[in-house]
């Protein structure tokens, strides 16, 4: 049931065009605004230009911001647009349809 779910998941996301990394990477940002590409990488257990990578992606689709922090300009400080924001409400609708299956699959 579990793969299942995952699979379904995963259709669906790409059918927002979102990979189930690029998510995990929106959602967090809704929750954690003006995070820098150091901390992101750090929580998601990534090297830092394997993070770059990915918000060179969201960023090139209009999902994000990239800001110089204005403590230490070595640092790109990222939130989500209000393209990226409507992105992140569509996610957790679908999250919250899929609840139901997690349910029974235990």
């Amino acid at each position: 049931m579990c793969l299942r779910w995952l699979h379904a998941y995963r259709e669906e996301l790409s059918d927002l065009g979102v990979t189930p990394a690029q998510a995990r990477a929106l959602l967090y940002l809704q929750r954690n605004p003006e995070s820098s590409i150091q901390q992101c990488a750090q929580v998601f257990g990534v090297a830092g230009s394997t993070m770059g990578q990915l918000v060179r992606k969201l960023y090139r689709k209009g999902w994000v911001t990239k800001q110089r922090s204005p403590q230490d300009d070595r640092y790109v400080l990222l939130s989500l647009t209000p393209k990226g924001h409507i992105l992140t409400w569509l996610l957790h609708k679908q999250l919250n349809a899929r609840l139901p299956l997690t349910a029974e699959a235990s």
